[in-house]
């Protein structure tokens, strides 16, 4: 039987060796970076003109990784070529030669794309977080600091969650086979719950859409903030909610596995 850190290091060589990993994570690090220091750059250029409301509501520590929700999008298309890219090239099928323990194979493919996101979450977030905060201070905006707790965990949380997404787009890739099935599967997840939380009675979005991923997370990163939305799930509660999630996302994915051929 094949060790199971044989697996994993099978897993990881694949993804490593795969064309557009490392592009896909300097893609997801260049967009969350830009594009939070160009917002920041806008909120610096018209300060000196903004109204005592607009300066009263600045929020510099959700500006400063407004960058996430793209680099998400990437990390989350890694997760899924990790899986669709074996279908495309038939590798598959030597994989589950190898190892035809196919549960092993999930937990191994999981395991791999959540250990790169996470570190790559974690560097993106922060840099993403700092360079913000620098553009501010360059313009003379308020600025959060990482020594401020709250801040401190918000971007940590958004770090650590990165591979949240991932994890799902894995489980997604196996289920569907196909890398558009797969990506567009995860943007649903990501997008129809913010979409319908504007046209929705108010019971759906407190009983329904709270519990989605994106929502779980969001009650997580920034639930303690004084600027968070209302009505978030308590900590505690939202990470027993994306256990809940990941833990079906991986089951289906498992029975997909192992009721069809490769």
């Amino acid at each position: 039987m094949t060790p199971f850190s044989v697996t994993l290091r099978s897993e990881w060589t694949k993804l490593a060796s795969l064309r557009g990993t490392f592009f896909k994570l300097a893609l997801a690090f260049v967009l969350s970076v830009g594009l939070t220091a160009l917002l920041a750059l806008i909120v610096g250029a018209t300060w000196d003109g903004a109204s005592p409301a607009e300066r009263a509501s600045h929020d510099a520590v959700g500006i400063g990784l407004f960058g996430s929700l793209f680099s998400a999008i990437v990390f989350a298309v890694l997760g899924a070529t990790a899986v669709t890219s074996e279908y495309g090239s038939g590798m598959i099928r030597l994989t589950l030669t190898a190892t035809p323990r196919r549960g092993r194979v999930l937990a191994a493919k999981a395991a791999v794309v959540a250990g790169v996101t996470l570190v790559a979450g974690l560097v993106t977030a922060t840099v993403t977080f700092l360079v913000a905060q620098a553009v501010f201070a360059a313009h003379g905006v308020p600025t959060a600091s990482l020594a401020d707790g709250d801040a401190l965990r918000t971007v940590l949380g958004d770090g650590v969650l990165t591979p949240v997404l991932p994890v799902i787009a894995v489980a997604l890739g196996f289920a569907t086979r196909s890398t558009a099935g797969a990506v567009t599967s995860v943007l649903a997840v990501m997008f129809v719950p913010w979409i319908l939380g504007g046209v929705l009675p108010a019971w759906w979005r407190e009983n329904v859409l709270d519990y989605v991923p994106g929502a779980a997370s969001e009650a997580i990163t920034s639930g303690h903030l004084d600027s968070a939305t209302d009505g978030l799930l308590a900590p505690g509660l939202a990470a027993l909610v994306l256990a809940g999630w990941l833990a079906l996302f991986l089951a289906a994915a498992w029975l997909a596995l192992e009721r069809r051929d490769a």
